[in-house]
């Protein structure tokens, strides 16, 4: 019961009332709004002074919608993006016009608030300064430069990367280290699941802070809406833990129902740090069922690539607590050096944070027009921006081998029909479409000729292309290319591989059709 109380008053929910009641307000006024008032302004009973004052009220009213519509459609036009965000905007704009104004407050604007570009813009400032102490040397692989130039991050040789397969091996390991923990833990995820890991969790953090190890958390408001108490930030900062939720929800109209937290980040100490596709619940571990088998990566990080990792958390931190950190406080600490010319390179995306550029698509594109002779890419969501797609079907068409692997047991049975929607584009190039049969497949990872990987929480759609707050890690010529090329062998001989003649019912199709033209909104 309590579960389902939290539920009802999550933000979710309210949005979704707000939108039923803006709904509504539209079909009043569309088909209903002239009879009531011809009905009050028409009654013998009403008088004559009253009628014309309502009359003009609402005329009025009318007018200033008409207005307002015209000022929308207007800044819906002249915004400076892709036209394939434009469209379903405008489209709206034709079909349900006061409701899309009504929508547009809410879900329009997928930038950052003024203040909070000021201080992304400080940290960034902050970021390069501290980068420009070792400089950046121009590598052979576009995606890395790619990241430098517009983030300002370094990437680094002589780290050490063990890459892990599933939330079984991965927990255990991380909750070893936050109990080796000298100086501070920096925590952040999009979801935290009260459970068993959280309960392990907690215990070691409330005892590292009583040994003076600072501790910093983060979550997604609105991501962990209904999986954890909203007490959760006082209950842990009795104990000296600071615990933020990110972009606190409050029910009204504000563009912050985009912009979400779905990184997921540990750093310890500064000298080791974890990212990847895993939320802290414990169905990530396997240790309740949800939709089968739930698979997932995460990558452990040793040595000075894990800067990047810990300037990532202290950008969103800062957002938090809306100052600057001491950056420099977290950065200068004893590095661990490794053996291996590798590439280790874990990097940030946001909403508009960096010169509005969309880091994570533009990084999965630079790695598929790498790719020579074949591409590995496992994302739980297939519904990537046009670039995105046509670049898939382009690297199939110039002859690399492209294979693509999504859940066999979904948990969204409308967004994975939209998925399948694109199958026909992709197998008429000769991409091979593996469903993994275990269950749920959440792992974003992609790797080209076991040499170029990005492990992290992107996945293949909107969402996290446009809206997110997302990271990830790029891996070039390092040891554990060879494991994670053998995950993803191992993933499709437990997959079913979608025919090439698939088909969808005609119905269903015109639905996803109708759909596909929403999806940058969503």
């Amino acid at each position: 019961m309590k579960k389902v109380l939290r539920n009802i008053f999550s933000g979710y929910f309210i949005i979704l009332l707000i939108l039923l009641f803006e709904l509504g307000l539209f079909l009043f006024l569309q088909f209903y709004s002239d009879d009531f008032i011809d009905g009050i302004v028409g009654s013998d009973a009403t008088p004559y002074e009253l009628k014309v004052a309502i009359a003009l009220v609402y005329l009025m009213l009318k007018g200033l919608l008409f207005i307002f519509e015209v000022i929308v459609f207007f800044k819906i036009i002249n915004r400076d993006e892709d036209p394939e965000f434009k469209i379903p905007w405008i489209v709206l704009m034709i079909i349900l016009p006061l409701f899309c104004m009504c929508v547009y407050l809410i879900f329009g604007s997928h930038g950052l608030k003024r203040k909070d570009k000021k201080i992304i813009k400080a940290s960034n400032e902050e970021i390069r300064k501290y980068m420009n102490e070792d400089p950046f040397v121009k590598t052979e692989v576009g995606a890395l430069n790619y990241i430098h130039s517009v983030t300002g991050l370094n990437a680094y040789k002589n780290n050490k990367v063990t890459y892990f397969k599933n939330g079984e091996s991965f927990f255990d390991e991380m909750l070893d280290m936050l109990d080796k923990a000298k100086k501070f833990i920096f925590m952040e995820f999009f979801i935290i699941h009260d459970g068993i890991l959280w309960t392990k969790t907690q215990e070691i953090l409330k005892r590292k802070a009583s040994e003076g190890v600072e501790i910093y958390i983060i979550y997604d408001d609105m991501g962990s809406s209904g999986t954890i108490s909203s007490r959760t930030p006082k209950i842990l900062g009795k104990y000296g833990i600071k615990c933020y939720k990110f972009h606190p929800f409050r029910p009204i109209l504000s563009g912050v129902y985009n912009n979400r937290d779905h990184r997921k980040i540990v750093v310890v100490d500064g000298v080791v740090g974890y990212t990847g596709g895993m939320n802290l619940g414990d169905e990530y571990a396997n240790l309740i069922k949800r939709f089968g088998y739930w698979k997932d990566t995460m990558v452990k990080i040793e040595g000075s690539a894990v800067k990047n990792l810990t300037c990532t958390f202290l950008q969103n931190y800062d957002l938090c607590t809306h100052k600057l950190s001491d950056y420099r406080k977290y950065l200068d600490v004893e590095e661990m050096v490794f053996d291996g010319d590798g590439y280790v390179m874990p990097f940030g995306d946001g909403p508009g944070a960096i010169d509005d550029a969309l880091i994570g698509e533009q990084t999965y594109v630079n790695i598929l027009n790498y790719a020579k002779d074949e591409v590995f890419i496992s994302t739980p969501y297939l519904i990537p921006t046009y670039e995105l797609l046509d670049a898939m079907r382009n690297a199939s068409l110039r002859g690399v081998k492209v294979h693509l692997i999504i859940p066999g047991i979904p948990d969204k049975k409308m967004v994975y029909k939209i998925a399948q929607s694109n199958f026909k584009f992709l197998l008429d190039s000769g991409v091979k479409i593996y469903q993994y049969s275990p269950g749920f497949n959440h792992m974003k990872t992609i790797l080209a000729d076991r040499k170029l990987a990005l492990v992290g929480t992107i996945n293949f759609d909107f969402r996290s292309l446009v809206h997110h707050f997302e990271c990830g890690t790029i891996l070039y010529n390092t040891p554990c290319m060879e494991t994670i090329k053998e995950d993803f062998l191992e993933m499709i001989s437990l997959s079913k591989e979608v025919p090439v003649d698939f088909t969808m019912n005609k119905r269903v199709k015109r639905l996803c059709t109708i759909a596909k033209i929403f999806t940058p909104l969503l």
